[in-house]
Order: C-alpha cells, then structure tokens, then sequence
C-alpha cells in the first residue's frame, strides 16, 4: 500500500459493520483482524489530551495489550517532546509501508507498557496527511496489534469540514467509515465548554464519541456528573470526570515512567472501546511484529 492509497483502503471498511459501542461490553475487541482504532481530541487546547492518550495507552499496556499510540499532532507533537524523542525519530520513516515497523519505537525503547509512532520531522510536507493515514490503517490490519490510539489536534467545526486538516482528511473518513472511535475532552465552562459543545455538534455521532469533563485542581464547583449525561446526551457518551489534582500533574513529568490508576472515567473509556481494564489472556503474534524488538 501507498500513502495516497489509504482513503480507497478507508472506503472499503464502509461495508464493515458499525460496531455496538455500548459501555456494557465484555472486555474483547471488536472486528475479527483489526485493531480498535480511537482519536483521542477536544475543542481547545490545554485540556489534557495528550496526557489522556499516554494514561490510556499505559494503562492498557500495563494489562498486556498490545497499544501503539500515534503523535497525530504534527505542529505540536507533545508525545516527540514528552518521550524526549530526537529528530531522526520520524513519520517520514514509515513512507514505505511495508517497512513501518522501522518508524515505531517499540515498548523496551519509549519505557513504556506502549509502542509510539513519532510525528513527522516536517510537518508542513505535501501528503503528510495521507501518509498519517495509510500508516494508521495498516497498523489497525497487524496482526498482533489490539488498540491504535491517535493523539490528535483540538477540532472545530471548520477543520471538520476541510479536507485538507487532519480533522477533515483523516478523522472523518474513518470515523465515518465506522472503523473508528472518538474519545473527546471538554471544559466545565467559557470556551473550553462551548468550542467543545460546538466541535462535538459537527461531529455529530453519539454512538461513536465518548466525552471526558475536565476539572482543573481548584475549581470550586464543578458541573455534576448528571449535567454532563443531560449536556452531552445528544453528541456524546459520557465516561465521567477526570479531576486534576497533584497526582494528575505528577503523570505529566516529561519521561516518567507512567503507571496511571485506574479511576472510572479511564475505565470507561477503555470500556467504550470493548478493552477493559484487566489483565489480558493473549497468544504471542505471528508475522512482522516483534513486540519485544528493542531498537
């Protein structure tokens, strides 16, 4: 496969069944052969998305699944600088589909219970989204892999619409291919909640977003948990309340070893993605992916 060929290979998981994205499931992935695939995003910025994505990711991980988290934000790219990544560690690597395993730092490399596929070195290249895309989709078709989490961009309705964004090019097909999930954090209030609410409201597909609330440490009165459910019932699910605290802000220490617990609002993401949090029974892989390579 070629970079500009993955939206066909997105267009022919159109006729995979949407998966039933109910919280209440028991603990296996969906779809025989693929990865679950979750965008991990919000409607503003310093909401913690990226430091979700590492907690999910690590969490997981911890329970020996087999997670690669993506740095979908190519002009921030929070997870090169978290993970302390040089710049020879690449997306431009995986251009050569058949080789992606050379781009992806495996688990013993980030000291991680996760692998991570690194941003690219320029950003601003022509086709870099379709080359996040075809990466993305052939991770999800490894045998081997159980969760592809995308740690991507805030969103807006613009960008939703435009073709030429991540959101656009490479968000929306897969989620409207049904081949993907959507783990979205809002604000309690002023912008954070209304650029949320408005992202939320372009999305527009309940079934396959599930939303966390943000309460920065020190917010006095925060919305309750039946306001979010009344709030987001129309755009979203609602998994619960990620309060910020000393502990949260410690998980943020740039390269630490993360060993998130388990509070519910994480469980219930990993729920509304068909993985909970438990140790997982698993055979070890066959083909190109050794879980356990060190370079």
């Amino acid at each position: 496969m070629t970079p500009d060929a993955y939206a066909s290979g997105v267009v022919a998981g159109r006729t995979h069944r949407r998966p039933d994205m109910s919280m209440e499931q028991d603990g296996t992935a969906h779809g025989a052969g693929r990865a679950v695939l979750a965008f991990v995003t919000g409607g503003s910025g310093g909401i913690g998305k990226s430091g979700n994505a590492r907690m999910l990711a690590a969490a997981l991980g911890g329970t020996g699944r087999h997670v690669v988290l993506v740095d979908g934000n190519a002009g921030q790219q929070s997870q090169r600088v978290w993970h302390r990544l040089g710049p020879e560690r690449m997306l431009e690597n995986a251009q050569w589909l058949d080789t992606l395993d050379r781009a992806i730092l495996m688990p013993r490399r980030t000291g991680q219970a996760y692998a991570l596929l690194p941003g690219p070195a320029d950003p601003l290249a022509a086709g870099m989204n379709d080359l996040y895309g075809a990466a993305i989709l052939r991770l999800c078709e490894t045998p081997g892999i159980d969760l592809v989490l995308v740690d991507a961009d805030r969103i807006d309705p613009a960008q939703w619409e435009d073709r030429r964004t991540f959101a656009g090019h490479v968000i929306r097909p897969f989620m409207e291919a049904g081949l993907a999930r959507m783990l979205f954090r809002i604000g309690q209030t002023g912008s954070q909640l209304e650029d949320g609410m408005r992202a939320l409201g372009a999305v527009d597909d309940a079934d396959m977003t599930c939303a966390v609330a943000v309460a920065a440490a020190g917010l006095a009165h925060p919305r309750t948990d039946r306001d979010w459910a009344r709030i987001l019932a129309p755009v979203a699910r609602y998994a619960g309340t990620d309060r910020w605290d000393v502990s949260t802000l410690a998980l943020q220490t740039p390269g630490s070893r993360l060993t998130p617990p388990h509070t519910p609002w994480l469980c219930r993401q990993a729920a509304f993605l068909g993985l909970r949090l438990e140790p997982a029974a698993r055979e070890q892989a066959k083909g190109w992916w050794p879980w356990r390579r060190t370079r």
